[in-house]
């Protein structure tokens, strides 16, 4: 007689129940660590990239040393600049991928420091860049704005006195909205007039720094993009020039806009020359902002 054949207890729910949570457990690793990168912007931001910071040419009275470890953009960068702005200004802090050329922008807010220096680099190396330039700066620098447009290059509103709109880097509050045209306005009319032409459509934020309303209120001020950035130099930050130039060679990209600063407290304008000619080495060409559009 053949021995009872012992059954044993069906494993399936557990077997099933163990493949999903394995599958959960795959999900979640990969997830986006923050989420909100793929969402709708906090109340405060960048107008960078994602996870970077700049801390522009201020005067160093203002006290400000540090910046947010994090920033997030108003959305996805254009690639290509939307020609039917009405409503909100367009962020663009990338050029096209498609072709093999960077962008390079200067901010001036602070002391003179090293324009005259980075002009002369420019023009030796048959460069067009871009200076995001305050109302300020532009009256106690007029001959070196009118250089700066003389010798080709673009001219990007950067506000009248640099005064951050939400107040985060400058740990100051916010400013209102009638505030925050005014100085965008101020600064227009200095530049334009020491440009003798207008400087529109192109805007850069103080700091980076942004929030919802933001983008309605630079359209209102008669300005339709906001200048942002693929690269910070960070020479902000007290960069040798060395660190500068691998920093900057190391994040070249087709279509980078990147971001430097005129001002003495950084090492931007000696590290200039050798970033440019790696740059040129690698095959890449250097884009001027009408390039971007509209």
């Amino acid at each position: 007689m053949n021995p009872p054949i012992r059954r044993t207890p069906r494993r399936t729910p557990r077997r099933r129940l163990s493949v999903l949570c394995l599958g959960a457990v795959v999900l979640a690793a990969c997830s986006p660590a923050h989420p909100r990168l793929a969402s709708s912007p906090p109340a405060s931001a960048s107008a960078g990239v994602p996870g970077q910071s700049s801390l522009p040419d201020v005067p160093a009275s203002t006290g400000v040393t540090s910046r947010p470890a994090a920033s997030l953009g108003l959305g996805p960068p254009a690639a290509v600049v939307p020609s039917n702005v009405t409503e909100t200004a367009a962020l663009v802090s990338r050029g096209s991928a498609a072709r093999r050329t960077v962008l390079l922008t200067f901010d001036a807010g602070a002391d003179t420091g090293f324009a005259a220096q980075i002009l002369d680099t420019l023009k030796a190396s048959g460069i067009t860049a871009t200076f995001g330039i305050t109302g300020r700066w532009a009256e106690q620098n007029p001959a070196l704005v009118q250089r700066i447009v003389a010798e080709g290059h673009a001219i990007v509103n950067h506000t009248y006195d640099h005064r951050s709109f939400t107040g985060v880097s400058a740990h100051t509050a916010p400013l209102p909205a009638a505030e925050r045209i005014t100085e965008i306005d101020h600064a227009d009319q200095v530049l334009s007039s020491l440009a003798g032409r207008s400087i529109k459509p192109w805007f850069r934020l103080p700091y980076g720094d942004t929030d919802r309303a933001v983008p309605a209120e630079v359209v209102q001020a008669g300005y339709r993009y906001i200048l942002g950035w693929t690269v910070d130099s960070l020479g902000w930050q007290g960069l040798s020039a060395a660190a500068i130039t691998q920093r900057c060679l190391s994040r070249a990209a087709p279509g980078a806009i990147y971001l430097f600063h005129v001002g003495s407290r950084s090492q931007d304008a000696v590290a200039l020359p050798a970033i440019i000619q790696a740059l040129k080495d690698q095959g890449y060409g250097f884009d001027t902002l009408a390039a971007l559009g509209p």
